[in-house]
């Protein structure tokens, strides 16, 4: 756990910090919660993954692989692929992305035009 703590503190916090300061990281590796097994509060794997560039996307609705419910829906983003057992834990995915893209001008800049190819320059070029 120390290595997981030691990596999230030295990464800048997107939400808190413009590009160049960096502010401590609130993203680090949870305990196991102890208690009973149920899906409620329920997190099975932490996981870390970098992405860059377009990504190969698939979403549907399966038969439960485990536990009580009806269903369950996987997500899979590149190789990285996500099970999601109910309302609340696809609302906290949803609301994390939108935060998420919130932040977007201020991790990446404002999103460009694409250039346009062809076009002939104005003056006669």
């Amino acid at each position: 756990m120390d290595v997981w703590r030691r990596r999230a503190s030295s990464t800048p916090s997107c939400a808190s910090a413009s590009p160049s300061t960096t502010a401590p990281s609130r993203l680090r590796a949870v305990p196991r919660l102890g208690g009973r097994s149920t899906y409620e509060y329920r997190f099975e794997v932490a996981s870390q993954v970098m992405a860059a560039g377009t990504q190969d996307v698939f979403v549907q609705a399966i038969a439960p692989l485990s536990g009580p419910g009806n269903g369950q829906i996987g997500v899979r983003v590149g190789r990285l692929l996500v099970y999601v057992a109910n309302r609340e834990a696809l609302a906290s995915f949803v609301d994390a992305w939108a935060q998420a893209e919130a932040l977007a001008d201020k991790a990446f800049g404002p999103e460009l035009p694409p250039p346009q190819i062809g076009k002939r320059h104005p003056y006669g070029d």
